[in-house]
């Protein structure tokens, strides 16, 4: 007896779900893609505001249009991060083509140049040669040579200013600027109170006087100078103290206290 064929039942086989390694590394993939992202787009606003910020100012300085002046772009690779605070531009080397850019808040410092389009220069006219000689190239207008103390080094907060660690540079700078040091006295007795990275002019905001005494330390303290003997003893500073300042110490041996006015670096006076 025959029995009627019935038709096979066909089975779907879904593909395996991805295995959790999987998926952790496409998870890992995309969050590093949105880091790069957001990395690089932070960079590109920096390079942005130093191009455009360096234009508007060699503009400024030059009564140039601003869209006759270009700037060489920087390697796009170099991380620029967005300056928070305005950024500051001058003409370091006298060189009216490198401008030198720095920021505060982060800190940082960069040299671009901007130059005059080329559709922007004019072509002289063909002339016979004159026999005069060259005349010497104009100042830009508002700004004066000056000699100005340069760093030769990165100098970090807090360092004891010497002369050894900086240069007088010839720079170009606005007529009415006064806070540029130039005499090298100015640093005695001197601290820095912001990183100074190399290169960079000096001025009197970037000084302050220094801790020539420091709470904790043991300072030497003399008495009877002038008076025809001399005392000298080590007392525990009780507080900071920079120079012709009075402050308190203690003596460790005995524990009293007593007042003395700052002479010198961990050196004092007794009132």
């Amino acid at each position: 007896m025959l029995c009627p064929l019935t038709p096979q039942s066909s089975v779907t086989f879904d593909a395996a779900p991805p295995t959790p390694t999987k998926r952790s590394n496409a998870w890992a993939v995309a969050v590093l893609a949105g880091l790069w992202a957001g990395l690089s787009g932070a960079q590109t606003a920096g390079h942005a505001q130093l191009n455009e910020g360096a234009r508007q100012w060699v503009a400024e300085q030059t009564q140039m249009p601003l869209s006759a002046l270009q700037v060489t772009p920087l390697d796009p690779r170099l991380n620029i991060p967005a300056c928070a605070k305005k950024i500051q531009f001058d003409l370091p080397f006298g060189n009216r083509q490198s401008v030198r850019a720095r920021c505060d808040q982060p800190v940082w410092q960069h040299f671009v140049q901007v130059m005059a389009r080329p559709e922007a220069v004019p072509t002289p006219l063909a002339s016979t040669p004159s026999t005069q000689a060259p005349t010497a190239p104009k100042m830009q207008p508002g700004l004066v040579m000056r000699q100005v103390l340069v760093a030769n080094q990165a100098i970090r907060r807090g360092s004891v200013a010497a002369p050894h660690q900086f240069s007088l540079v010839e720079m170009a700078l606005p007529s009415g600027e006064t806070s540029y040091l130039s005499d090298a006295s100015a640093l005695t007795h001197m601290e820095l109170q912001r990183d100074l990275p190399a290169q960079t002019a000096l001025r009197t905001y970037d000084l302050k006087a220094a801790q020539m005494v420091r709470r904790g330390q043991l300072v030497m303290v003399s008495s009877g100078e002038g008076k025809g003997f001399l005392i000298t003893l080590r007392a525990e500073a009780q507080q900071d103290g920079i120079l012709g300042e009075q402050i308190r110490l203690k003596n460790p041996e005995s524990g009293r206290s007593l007042s003395a006015v700052v002479t010198g670096f961990n050196a004092a006076r007794a009132m």
